[in-house]
């Protein structure tokens, strides 16, 4: 009986040896430990073979146990090996970027670009330096695109089509950009630019031909005439009648002209074209100067989606004037929210320019219609107020000549009294006076029937292009006529 007690006890030993082994590394520690101690037995319990069996059994439970823990110490000695390892690898993978980063750094984009740049004449720089921003934007907008297809899941392929859309330049917003590079750095004018469609182009219509002319209209305005003439006496006495009051015609404003100290009255193209050659200052430059952005890194281009703002403000096109703003970046997300801004693409900008043109060509054709139609209402008028004059000549020649002929009978004919001169002139004025109110009112109705023509003409030009969403024909009071406008 007391030898089986102990047989229970040491196989109970051994379940919980074997239970240990699947415990934490520090549950192992401790339970081999407790068997570790020292077991002892009585001499007749050594002699039992059973006993013997058991006592094998603990002996390679503890041998087990004992490899157990030499692995898991070996495990852990591997993984902090590893780790350090790791973290040294970082260190020198680190330095050694650094160092390669040093040893390129002159290999970069934006040093071999410079080194590029400084070959080229200094006044033209400028333009290469906006070019290769631009082209930095689009890289940042590429890998920006990237990024964000990435975080939401999308697949390798998904980011670069994403980055690719995102960082390609097309050919007319090279253009575009251009055009706006040049005009910044003084390079060419403002107004000339816009007569350019997107693909580089000038754009063959009428508006622009206009348009172009009034930057030369007289040789004297020509700011290469005067700087190779100044002295010249034609253009010494241009304008001298002008002064610094002086009040010009609509589309012309006052300039001082500083070679000659006078002042004369030019197109506003041509003054902003002689204030930059500094030939000419304009006076009144509020009324007459373009309005440019203020928070525009470019003074002199309007405010449009290529345009580089100051930092902490983004351009947003306001749907309520109509226009491009350099807007500070917590309004404009505030602005799309309520539906008054709209953030636009720069190609969907410059096709909008094209179709503009086309639009303002339209607007010119319709408004040469209405001034034909004004000249021929004009030439009418003249000719009917022209034959009506004639037929109250007449009129008058008539009753003149009745008169003579009632005193020349009257000096005639003994028999008549002055009574009855007296009685034939007046049936001979009645009847002159009512002739004359009778044209009168037959050149009214005509004249009625002339204007009700001229404004049946009006109204179905007008009538034409009242769902039309770029043009609507509009009446205007201070030309008091109809006109051709942009809805823009």
């Amino acid at each position: 009986m007391k030898t089986w007690f102990f047989i229970i006890l040491l196989l109970s030993i051994i379940g919980i040896s074997e239970f240990s082994i699947q415990m934490s590394h520090g549950q192992i520690d401790n339970d081999s430990n407790k068997i570790n101690e020292q077991i002892t037995f009585s001499d007749d319990l050594l002699l039992d073979p059973i006993a013997q069996d058991i006592l094998e059994k603990i002996e390679e439970t503890k041998k087990w146990i004992a490899d157990l823990e030499q692995k898991q110490f070996e495990e852990n000695q591997a993984k902090q090996n590893l780790e350090e390892m790791r973290v040294m690898s970082i260190e020198r993978l680190n330095q050694d970027l650094k160092e390669w980063e040093r040893l390129w750094e002159k290999h970069s984009s934006r040093n071999a670009f410079e080194s590029f740049v400084s070959k080229k004449p200094e006044y033209v720089r400028g333009v290469f330096w906006d070019q290769f921003e631009f082209k930095e934007q689009k890289v940042k907008a590429g890998r920006e695109a990237l990024k964000q297809v990435l975080l939401s899941g999308g697949s390798l392929n998904d980011a670069r089509n994403a980055y690719n859309n995102a960082a390609q330049t097309k050919k007319i917003e090279l253009i575009e950009m251009n055009a706006q590079f040049n005009v910044k750095h003084e390079l060419a004018y403002y107004g000339q630019q816009q007569l350019f469609n997107s693909t580089g182009q000038f754009h063959p219509s009428q508006v622009s031909e206009i348009k172009l002319i009034e930057y030369y209209t007289d040789y004297r305005q020509d700011p290469a005439y005067l700087l190779a003439n100044p002295d010249d006496e034609h253009s010494a006495k241009y304008g001298s009648s002008t002064t610094s009051d002086t009040e010009c015609r609509d589309g012309y404003v006052v300039v001082h002209r500083l070679n000659k100290n006078d002042y004369s009255c030019i197109t506003e193209s041509t003054a902003q074209m002689w204030e930059r050659s500094g030939i000419g200052k304009i006076v009144n430059k509020e009324s007459s100067q373009t309005v440019f952005d203020e928070n525009s890194l470019i003074s002199n281009v309007k405010t449009n989606p290529g345009t580089q703002c100051k930092e902490g403000f983004s351009v947003l096109y306001d749907t309520i004037s109509l226009e491009y703003h350099c807007i500070s970046d917590s309004i404009v997300k505030e602005s799309i929210k309520q539906g008054t801004g709209e953030v636009h693409d720069l190609i969907q900008y410059i096709l909008e320019k094209d179709q503009y043109k086309k639009v303002l060509d339209k607007i010119y054709e319709i408004n040469q219609e209405i001034l034909r139609i004004n000249e021929e209402y004009a030439i009418k008028q003249v000719q009917l107020e022209s034959q009506y004059t004639n037929i109250f000549n007449n009129i008058d020649a008539s009753a003149n000549q009745s008169e003579k002929e009632i005193l020349k009978m009257y000096h005639s004919d003994e028999a008549m009294s002055n009574e009855d001169l007296s009685n034939q002139i007046i049936i001979i004025r009645n009847a002159h006076e009512s002739q004359k109110e009778e044209t009168l009112e037959e050149k009214i109705t005509d004249m009625s029937k002339l204007e009700l023509a001229l404004k049946d003409k009006m109204l179905n030009i007008a009538k034409r292009y009242e769902n039309n969403s770029d043009i609507k024909v509009t009446w205007n009071i201070d030309r008091s006529t109809y006109e051709a406008v942009t809805r823009r």
